[in-house]
């Protein structure tokens, strides 16, 4: 399994941990779908698909769920790739925060339904901008890693 961690753990601090399953798939023009949001300075605010497990749901569950309450995107995940976790600060809630994300390369089926979060749009951006605008380290790393093995499907 490939693994890598973002930030640092500072000695002493309880961080709150939230562990989430993300998918990463391509259209046929290699154009990967992405949350857009908007952040709580108002700026606009780019992730992947994916989120937190709720209770005994699966990676797979969990994925296919946030990408239809995300936006409307029916998907099937298929293979796991990697793992990536992320220590850092949050200024807005005044949090020490621990992501821990499993990282799935997923089939793309077709929108098939409105997001059911409101504050939430699909976007579709090119590798380039996926490194310009996720706005999470880990999840750009590990976008990389899938499509490195990817690309060519």
């Amino acid at each position: 399994m490939i693994e890598k961690t973002f930030g640092y753990q500072k000695p002493g601090v309880v961080y709150k941990e939230r562990v989430g399953a993300y998918g990463v798939g391509f259209d046929k023009d290699g154009n990967i779908p992405v949350a857009m949001t908007h952040l709580y300075n108002g700026e606009k605010g780019y992730f992947l698909l994916g989120g937190g497990i709720e209770g005994n749901e699966t990676h797979s569950e969990c994925i296919k769920r946030e990408c239809l309450e995300e936006a409307g995107l029916s998907v099937i995940p298929k293979e796991f790739i990697c793992k990536g976790d992320y220590y850092h600060f949050i200024e807005q809630t005044r949090t020490d925060f621990h992501g821990i994300g499993y990282f799935y390369y997923m089939e793309l089926n077709e929108v098939v339904a409105s997001a059911t979060e409101p504050d939430h749009f699909l976007v579709w951006l090119t590798i380039d901008e996926i490194r310009d605008k996720l706005f999470l380290p880990h999840q750009i790393w590990a976008v990389e890693e899938i499509y490195k093995i990817f690309k060519s499907i």
